[in-house]
């Protein structure tokens, strides 16, 4: 058993990459509440800036 590098909390199994929010290995839980909003959040903000920046070559 393992703990959640997120939480703290054992977790069972493999877990699950906890990157962008840190190095470690997460539980299922912070996995779905936590680090697949970040990934998809910093995607979006990725996108954002992409957009941005072709505006700027634009003008």
């Amino acid at each position: 058993m393992s703990l959640c590098s997120i939480c703290g909390k054992p977790y069972e199994e493999y877990g699950n990459n906890a990157q962008p929010v840190n190095d470690g290995k997460c539980c299922d839980v912070c996995n779905a509440t936590i680090v697949i909003p970040r990934r998809i959040q910093d995607r979006n903000n990725i996108r954002r800036e992409q957009e941005i920046i072709n505006e700027n070559k634009n003008i």
